[in-house]
């Protein structure tokens, strides 16, 4: 895969037993069945059974993730979620 710098979010799902994710700037929290990411373009949440993560290098933003992979569904990361609720706090706070 490229080099984390010039990589903003690429994906490869092998038999679905192998995941390649390069563009990831976090793992928020891990267990067999879901792993939740935070990457370049938004959250990662990965679903299945038995997986693992294989190797990790959030210095070039890449990922390897084995096991029964089920689903991948993308949505905002942890870090924008607080961001976005801090933004709403404070227009909350000038509204008043």
């Amino acid at each position: 895969m490229a080099e984390g710098k010039e990589c903003s979010q690429k994906l490869l799902l092998e038999e679905r037993r192998e995941l390649y994710i390069c563009g990831v700037s976090n793992v928020e929290s891990f267990d067999e069945q879901r792993i939740e990411l935070a990457a370049v373009l938004g959250g990662i949440v990965i679903g299945g059974a038995g997986m693992k993560i294989a190797a990790l290098d959030l210095d070039e933003g890449k990922i390897t993730i084995t096991g029964q992979i089920d689903s991948i569904v993308y949505g905002q990361s942890r870090e924008q979620k607080s961001l976005q609720h801090k933004g709403k706090n404070m227009l909350g706070r000038i509204l008043r």
